[in-house]
């Protein structure tokens, strides 16, 4: 059920344009020259504050044999300290089918002298492990290197029976880069998209090889709550077609791509249930009338009764691809058992069975791109989950994803353009954004404060939809000490002089219920004792917080992954001889646009001492969830008193 990669083509380079056609002379063996004002140089050309600086990055692609050969040459300038400390050693990444060929590096002062890499100089280590993937890397410490100096490597990159099909061109990097160059040799016409690089365009070189460059590209900075990469930074995808560019509509390519899954994903026979399916599906949904009460009994069974094997965690992925695939949503109904594809294949094969128009959804991932439906590529799709019309309207699911609750998808599979594939014809639309009362963190605290300001007692919180799929996902393959680890890292990071004891961690691989911590806590000098006063901070689970936004200014939009909301109910029994002095109650914060709304309520019952204090929270209100860096003030403004609120003090004196 798995799309299969085209074969390599080797066919006469066609003629394109727009979405260009698109190689590369060998690269010299000894060194390019160094150019006296390069070496004397002071300070950086693209950032004035950079600590080091790419003078040049050539990448030469050839594509043009049976194997992808790639030769990479990159020159930097060290002005500081720190980026001393960042080239003092380079890695360079490799996995299996991949080989690292002819590495050569040398440092040269500012006087000129040169020291060289040494072969011996080069070893392989593992830089990461997956059950399946092991990435290892070819690295070696940079000899002689110092601020002023300059610093050149260059390597081969061979890819076993590779090829350049929907390679992606990287221009900016995390450091700034006066020039980068890619030099590319196809092995037929082709065409590429290009991402907040609209100027650059791939030109004819020598030998059959096609040049793009940009010029003095700025570093790609991190910024709080930023978009994913590839929506801000400079890139683009080459991918090989025999379409002219003029006549070919985004539309055009849709619905061939389409029509290509439709065969090679046997979605007929997914969308047109047999006897056997449909008598399935009758009896999963024995006793339910109603739409939506069918449509969750199917969805239960699928979850609940179907063995999701991409969610086992006694099983690596060695295991995974020794089992045989299932063939067709039946074998996946016989076995009880699937990958997550699988599992959605089977939910709308028996949606369809129940007489409801299903359709397999292809979409975006919002934490890679924010897809568009006018970007015409396939590797900005997959498939996300199925669409069932319920009463004239597109409702989705996705059984598959393990943790995902009923009625919900995966944050990054929300508000984003989505095709929903039928067996004759496909639609366009968007799937909406859920709201932020599906996705709460509850938390409860029942403490108790001493006269020296230490306070204990215990926690209690609920984490909900995005929440709670986010907490399983991290946790459901740890160990029980590990999780615990997990809960005491967040605990201090609130509240760095807490200890936790009596933990209790539930609903860890539940699929619906939601994620729970239950824990005891003390907490040493929580309150500030000054004389006959305490100073408290009654927002317990906020008390630690700082600022989200710290900078004055702002380069890319703002984004937050999802709607949320927060509901604590906090109650603290005073010490007996203190009473409150000043304790005022924060002003509601919120905004007209009814985005943002923070409420917080503090009270006392006075026949047993105790502080009430509650507290209502919501971000992400009519689905606003990205913002342009222009409105970044007021977005720094509001989170700021937020952060003011939530950290507000009262004082207790002692009678």
């Amino acid at each position: 059920m798995k799309l299969s990669p085209p074969r390599k083509p080797y066919f006469a380079l066609a003629a394109a344009c727009a979405l260009f056609l698109l190689t590369m002379s060998a690269a010299a063996q000894e060194w390019r020259p160094l150019s006296p004002q390069d070496l004397a140089a002071k300070t950086p050309v693209v950032e004035p504050d950079a600590d080091a600086e790419v003078l040049f990055w050539d990448i030469r692609v050839d594509d043009s044999s049976e194997n992808l050969a790639m030769k990479h040459y990159v020159r930097v300038k060290i002005f500081t300290e720190r980026g001393r400390e960042k080239y003092s050693k380079v890695d360079i990444p490799f996995r299996k089918g991949i080989r690292i060929k002819n590495i050569q590096a040398r440092v040269t002062k500012p006087d000129g002298t040169s020291t060289e890499l040494t072969k011996s100089d080069v070893f392989d280590r593992e830089i990461a492990k997956t059950d399946k993937i092991k990435v290892r890397a070819k690295s070696f410490a940079v000899p002689n290197i110092e601020p002023g100096a300059i610093v050149e490597y260059r390597y081969d990159e061979i890819q076993d029976s590779g090829w350049a099909e929907d390679m992606r061109m990287i221009f900016q990097d995390d450091v700034p880069i006066r020039s980068k160059t890619y030099y590319f040799k196809p092995a037929a016409g082709g065409r590429y998209l290009t991402f907040n690089m609209e100027e650059t365009k791939f030109i004819k070189d020598k030998n059959g090889f096609f040049k793009a460059s940009m010029e003095n590209v700025p570093a790609l900075k991190k910024e709080t709550q930023m978009p994913p990469e590839d929506e801000v930074r400079s890139w683009l995808i080459f991918y090989y077609s025999a379409d002219d560019p003029k006549r070919s509509t985004a539309s055009d390519f849709w619905a061939r791509f389409g029509g290509g899954i439709v065969k090679r994903w046997g979605v007929k026979d997914t969308l047109k249930p047999d006897k056997e399916m449909k008598a399935a599906a009758a009896s999963i949904a024995a006793g339910a009338t109603a739409p939506d009460d069918q449509i969750a009994k199917i969805f239960d069974f699928c979850k609940n009764k179907i063995k999701n094997i991409d969610f086992d965690p006694q099983m690596t992925d060695d295991q995974r691809e020794e089992l045989k695939p299932n063939k067709s949503t039946s074998d996946t109904y016989e076995r009880l058992q699937g990958t997550s594809g699988d599992v959605n294949e089977l939910f709308a094969s028996l949606a369809t069975a129940l007489g409801y128009e299903a359709r397999l959804a292809f979409g975006g991932d919002r934490s890679e791109k924010f897809f568009k439906v006018s970007q015409a590529h396939e590797s900005f799709i997959h498939f996300s989950s199925v669409a069932v019309k319920i009463n004239g309207r597109w409702k989705y699911y996705s059984p598959g994803d393990k943790f995902v609750p009923y009625g919900m998808l995966a944050w990054n599979e929300e508000a984003t353009a989505v095709l929903l594939l039928g067996y004759k014809d496909y639609i366009t639309t968007e799937i909406p954004y859920s709201t932020p009362d599906e996705t709460v963190a509850k938390r409860t605290g029942r403490f108790t404060l001493s006269e020296d300001g230490t306070l204990t007692g215990t926690v209690k919180i609920e984490y909900h939809g995005h929440l709670s799929n986010e907490y399983k996902l991290d946790n459901y393959k740890e160990s029980a000490n590990k999780q615990e680890e997990n809960l005491k890292d967040q605990v201090k990071a609130n509240v760095s002089t807490a200890t936790v004891s009596d933990i209790s961690i539930q609903n860890v691989s539940d699929p619906e219920k939601p994620f729970t911590y239950i824990y005891k806590v003390t907490v040493p000098n929580y309150a500030q004792k000054t004389g006959k006063r305490l100073f408290l901070k009654p927002g317990y689970f906020e008390s630690g917080s700082e600022p989200l936004f710290s900078s004055a200014t702002r380069k890319y939009s703002i984004f937050f992954h999802h709607p949320w909301s927060e509901e604590d109910d906090v109650e603290i029994t005073l010490p007996k001889d203190f009473a409150l002095d000043n304790a005022d109650t924060p002003a509601r914060v919120a905004d007209a646009g009814r985005i943002s709304d923070l409420q917080i309520e503090i009270g006392i019952d006075q026949a047993k001492n105790i502080l009430v204090y509650k507290r209502k929270f919501l971000f992400g209100g009519n689905g606003y969830t990205l913002f342009a860096a222009s409105s970044y003030p007021q977005i720094k403004a509001l989170f700021d008193a937020f952060q003011t609120a939530n950290t507000h003090v009262i004082t207790l004196k002692q009678r």
